[in-house]
């Protein structure tokens, strides 16, 4: 969560939210638990609304949550293959939660299972009166994205930024502030690692995903620190049949991408392995031997276990291993690197294992997460021998209760840096919350959610940390209203960004203030949200106004070239005054029958530092667009997305030891796709970058290094062979 000094109008207001709380629930919920006759929950269990396009399936334990368009009658029906279905006649009020449980009866007969939008669709780890954002895996591949950070962005106002020039690790920024204040969750547990970025947005394949849950602004505080910006929880896929196996095999051009999944269910016991490999080759556009992009192979192994012997105790478990070789800038015949042609110019090796355990009896809810990892990596950033590890064991038990939820958290990073770090560097920090859930009190006649909650970290660092976090939710006649506020706080283990491009030769050298303090934050989030439903048409429109922020912003000063070694040297230190991004966003939804649906989503940014400078690299302004189309007289899909890119500054030096600063170049980018379903096969071909843009590359002799910062490749074609057993 996140820390700072709050006038005294900000604290009444957080203390009146505390103390003003009454019951009922939201706008209305359908939730409950699936099972057959002998009291077994069935995992993966579709549960959807007859009439509506709103669905979701069963998780591991038979839970499902459905929220209802609106109050009244509705008629939810619920299958099983292999099982007779049933439908069932609720009413739901406004503000209401009705629990229904379910026993199915197996049957002879084969039942075809229905598509719906999402599997576990609406099981949010978080209870905030915020719009958790919900991303399918489903909408991420018919937009051809194929990792998570590259899903993640398919949500307005998120941006996947390149913050590594030699090794383009990825990170996600959301509301124009840099990655480090996004939280990225697996499974509801953090994925802690700052070594130039979080390199798990990069391996995990969006084929194997069940969704992403992505939280803006204060809201994600409820997950955890280094939440400032907001949080994004990656929930893998569940298996629900005997036997599952998926396979895809992507040929690009200018790399392949190949992946699999093996999963089996037999309740109480259910697991998936998942296997992935990717390749980039180089592109020189302008011939001049040195590379526009990071040619890269990365490999990744992925393994999941649920165990679920009772309806009300779940255990899951898992790990993963991640393996990438990255190579940029020149472009080194392979003759040079006989051993290797890859030449390890970033090695980056990280591997994860977590635990976590579920018992929920009549309003008690508990849960026990562990977690485990470790990332290294090594290469050429500063001297071929530069070398870094961070180990991160974490632990959080959790309880609650009809209106209060309310945990303990411990963590402990140790890292090793031969950039910044002579002896190591070890921090732990002891965090205890509480927050309200289901705190619905009626306002001058208005249904309201409130969720106010308090953290308390005992950092071994940075002391005692108090961090109040608030949000309110209005359901008017008209629209819902939101609004969110809170402070967090982020610890600089260690910082390494490539904020600046380099001389052509030149390496980094980053030096680090021995009083490096952490950055603290206040986050504002205000939106407006209106759904219209019929029985043709459902249309959904949301506003969000957004402020964050950050006291002790990190920056990195060029403090010179050392024209011996070929290294710019850099410093990392924190500002005086305050960095703040400002801006706003819309997104608009439309879905009609026959699958037809339409997304549209903008954004406007301010990212600014207290002397009213612009922060590099974060693009000011954009848009973003899709359509979906399904040809059922041919079973065919087709899929057109696209988005309108605003300028960023782009900063660089010079061989003298200048910065310069401009803005890169407005640009969009068409991407289409065709898919078809044939028995168990599907075949997607596409072609990304239509109108075949690309930024127009400076040679690499003047002095300076430019990257690119738009499309690199140009026009890409792509086809994908998927099978789904």
């Amino acid at each position: 969560m996140m820390a700072m000094r709050m006038n005294r109008s900000s604290v009444w207001v957080i203390a009146l939210l505390f103390f003003s709380a009454a019951h009922a629930q939201f706008h209305g919920s359908v939730e409950g638990i699936v099972s057959d006759n002998e009291h077994r929950p069935l995992a993966g269990a579709q549960v959807w609304l007859e009439g509506h396009p709103v669905g979701a399936a069963t998780d591991a334990s038979g839970r499902y949550f459905i929220e209802v368009p609106t109050h009244g009658e509705f008629r939810v029906v619920y299958q099983y293959t292999g099982y007779e279905s049933e439908t069932l006649a609720v009413v739901v009020g406004h503000g209401e939660t009705v629990k229904q449980n379910v026993v199915l009866r197996q049957t002879s007969i084969p039942v075809p299972g229905v598509e719906t939008r999402a599997s576990r669709e609406t099981m949010h780890e978080s209870k905030t009166p915020e719009p958790t954002v919900i991303i399918p895996q489903a909408a991420a591949e018919q937009a051809g994205k194929t990792t998570i950070g590259e899903a993640a962005t398919l949500e307005t106002g998120i941006q996947l930024q390149k913050r590594c020039s030699a090794c383009e690790a990825s990170e996600v920024s959301i509301h124009g502030l840099p990655g480090r204040f996004s939280l990225v969750l697996l499974e509801g547990t953090p994925v802690f690692t700052n070594l130039a970025s979080r390199y798990i947005l990069d391996l995990l394949p969006v084929e194997f995903i069940d969704r992403l849950e992505v939280l803006k602004g204060a809201s994600g505080a409820i997950w955890g620190s280094d939440a400032i910006a907001g949080a994004v929880n990656i929930l893998l896929h569940q298996p629900s049949e005997p036997f599952e196996a998926r396979a895809s095999f992507t040929r690009r051009s200018y790399g392949n991408d190949i992946s699999a999944l093996v999963g089996s269910n037999h309740s109480p016991l259910g697991m998936s392995v998942i296997a992935a490999h990717g390749n980039r080759d180089f592109v020189d556009l302008n011939h001049d031997s040195v590379g526009e992009n990071s040619a890269f192979r990365r490999d990744l192994l992925l393994a999941n276990l649920n165990y679920s012997p009772v309806v009300q105790w779940q255990l899951n478990g898992g790990g993963t291993f991640g393996d990438e070789l990255r190579r940029g800038g020149a472009i080194v015949p392979d003759s040079a690197y006989a051993t290797n042609p890859m030449a390890e110019k970033i090695h980056t090796r990280r591997w994860d294992l977590w635990q976590r355990t579920d018992f929920a009896s009549g309003d008690l809810e508990l849960q026990l997460r562990l977690a485990l990892s470790e990332h290294s990596e090594d290469g050429m950033v500063e001297t071929r021998d530069y070398s870094a590890s961070q180990t991160t064991t974490y632990a959080d038990f959790s309880t609650g209760l009809p209106h209060v939820a309310s945990g303990v958290s411990f963590s402990r990073q140790a890292l090793t840096d031969s950039r910044l770090f002579s002896q190591g560097y070890a921090e732990n920090d002891l965090g205890v919350w509480a927050a309200g859930k289901n705190l619905t009190p009626t306002v001058f006649g208005v249904p309201t959610d409130l969720l106010p909650a308090l953290r308390a970290d005992f950092n071994s660092e940075y002391g005692f940390i108090f961090s109040p976090y608030a949000a309110v939710k209005l359901y008017l006649s008209f629209a819902d209203l939101s609004f969110a506020a809170g402070t967090g706080f982020r610890t600089p283990t260690v910082i390494l960004e490539s904020m600046e491009n380099l001389p052509n030769g030149y390496q980094y050298a980053v030096r680090r203030d021995s009083g490096l303090t952490r950055e603290s934050g206040f986050s504002v989030v205000a939106g407006v949200g209106r759904k219209l439903v019929s029985q043709k048409l459902v249309t959904e429109l949301r506003l969000n106004l957004f402020r964050h922020r950050v006291g002790n912003f990190i920056t990195a000063d060029l403090v010179g070239l050392d024209t011996v070694t070929r290294r710019a040297i850099f410093y990392y230190r924190n500002l005086d005054e305050a960095t703040s991004s400002t801006g706003a966003e819309f997104s608009a939804g439309l879905t009609v029958p026959r699958g037809i649906s339409a997304n549209l989503g903008a954004y406007l940014l301010a990212p600014r530092s207290g002397s009213n400078q612009a922060l590099p690299f974060v693009r000011r302004w954009g848009a973003n667009y899709s359509v979906t189309y399904p040809f059922r007289r041919w079973g065919l899909e087709f899929a057109a997305n696209g988005e309108v890119n605003g300028p960023m500054l782009v900063r660089t030096v010079s061989d003298n030891g200048t910065i310069q600063d401009y803005d890169s170049p407005v640009y969009s980018v068409l991407n289409l796709r065709a898919t078809k379903k044939l028995w168990m096969f599907r075949l997607s071909a596409g072609v990304n970058n239509l109108w075949n843009y690309h930024q127009p590359p400076l040679s690499h002799h003047e002095g300076r290094t430019d990257y690119y910062w738009g499309p690199i490749i140009g026009r890409e074609l792509y086809g994908t062979i998927s099978v789904n057993i």
